[in-house]
């Protein structure tokens, strides 16, 4: 619960992050958003949905994505 639980706000502070490189032209945020996509994708149903509605609408990042998600996040 505990690990949840801090994979879900370290999750939040990297696509926090990303949010606001997207808005600044000298920072880059697509890597930490997708970053803490993949980290809240761990423990929220409610974006493991949102990344299974973009697997049919984009199939090859959500490839790129998944892959990402198996090579860091594995269950051991």
């Amino acid at each position: 619960m505990v690990k949840r639980s801090i994979t879900f706000i370290i999750g939040l502070i990297l696509m926090t992050i990303g949010l606001v490189g997207f808005m600044l032209p000298i920072f880059p945020g697509m890597i930490p958003f997708v970053v803490g996509l993949v980290m809240l994708s761990r423990s929220s149903a409610t974006v493991r949905r949102y990344l299974s509605k973009l697997k049919t609408m984009f199939p090859r990042q959500y490839e790129q994505l998944h892959k990402l998600k198996e090579k860091f996040f594995h269950d051991k």
